[in-house]
């Protein structure tokens, strides 16, 4: 899908379509609608309709995604008229044509990262590795919505295992701390029944102790459960998390992360706080079933309500632990209150009947 040599008429009179002669601060006149794009150059073969994504545009994210998070994002984002990920993410979400144009740059500046982005597809393909765009059905309706500001972004995609991808469905998060207590574990595997007796997806970071139990009570009780981790190869999961995988993965649960492989401009800790807000973008509710002051259990709360979504807390029964502290801070908070799982369970039937997500 490459302009061909007819000049180019309406904002950029006086360049050739062939994109490799396009200057540096050449912008496309407008992304509003197909036939603009066409009115750019008579030649541009005729764009597929809204909805219908190919190989070539999922290569295109994982060119850009390469560019993201090996520092060229500065490079590319002034030929792509947009100044963020997101603010690119959500025109392209309205107009098909935007993830056209970037391919188009790509190819005039970047051919190598697209060249790269199409050996890690075959690459995916051998270690049984899905991806899923920010545009597909596999990605989650509630993360393509969740609108962070700042520096901070969506993903671009979320790299699945198995690749079949995520589930179409609604997800509630689980957080807790990876040293709780006898309560604490029984508590989570009640949540993760609940929630998937409720119909939703649970979503954790699949780490030790309240995640694990709480995704253990979720597929135990006929479910689905996903694992967010911060990359995927090497899969660095603790023992009790890599033994669900052993007996669940394929069937049941799913592990997503937005890296393959860990990017080598990002510290490990930042991204296993970056984590965080994937989970947080998934999930319409998020629970936190047992938490420690400053842990990070406190990071996903604090992304959840930054960002406008619903928040709950089990009520802690041991009085005057650190564990009872932090739930009485997320009370003051603002995080509705639960004395038992089986509360939560009222409470996702109401969202369930209610319309929207994350909201």
């Amino acid at each position: 899908m490459i302009c061909a040599t007819a000049e180019v008429s309406a904002g950029a009179r006086g360049h050739s379509c062939d994109p490799a002669r396009l200057p540096a601060t050449f912008k496309p006149p407008c992304f509003a609608t197909v036939s603009s794009v066409l009115g750019l150059c008579g030649s541009v073969p005729l764009l597929p309709p809204l909805g219908v994504w190919g190989l070539e545009d999922v290569m295109v994210v994982l060119a850009l995604y390469r560019l993201v998070w090996g520092g060229g994002w500065g490079l590319i984002r002034g030929a792509l008229g947009v100044s963020s990920v997101d603010g690119f993410i959500e025109r392209a979400l309205a107009d098909r044509s935007v993830l056209w144009w970037a391919g188009v740059v790509l190819r005039a500046r970047f051919p190598g990262v697209l060249e790269d982005a199409a050996r890690m597809v075959g690459e995916l393909e051998r270690e049984g590795v899905g991806f899923a765009p920010f545009h597909s059905p596999g990605y989650p309706e509630a993360l393509r919505g969740y609108r962070l500001g700042g520096s901070a972004h969506r993903p671009l995609g979320l790299f699945t295992r198995p690749p079949a991808g995520l589930p179409p469905s609604r997800y509630v998060g689980v957080v807790g701390t990876r040293s709780c207590t006898r309560w604490g574990r029984r508590a989570a595997y009640e949540v993760g029944r609940v929630v998937a007796e409720a119909g939703f997806t649970l979503v954790t970071g699949l780490a030790e102790c309240v995640d694990a139990s709480a995704t253990l009570g979720a597929l135990e009780a006929g479910g689905a459960a996903v694992g967010v981790r911060p990359w995927l190869k090497p899969l660095l999961l603790p023992r009790e998390s890599r033994k669900l995988l052993e007996r669940h993965g394929g069937s049941g649960l799913t592990l997503a992360s937005e890296h393959y492989t860990k990017p080598p401009t990002a510290s490990p800790g930042k991204l296993y706080y970056l984590r965080n807000r994937v989970i947080a973008g998934m999930s319409e509710l998020v629970v936190v079933v047992e938490a420690r002051p400053g842990g990070g259990a406190m990071h996903q709360v604090e992304w959840s309500l930054k960002h406008g979504r619903r928040l709950t807390a089990l009520e802690h029964p041991d009085a005057g632990s650190e564990y009872r502290k932090a739930f009485e801070t997320l009370a003051e908070a603002g995080a509705t209150v639960l004395k038992t799982p089986e509360e939560l369970g009222e409470l996702l039937e109401k969202l369930r009947r209610s319309e929207g997500t994350g909201r």
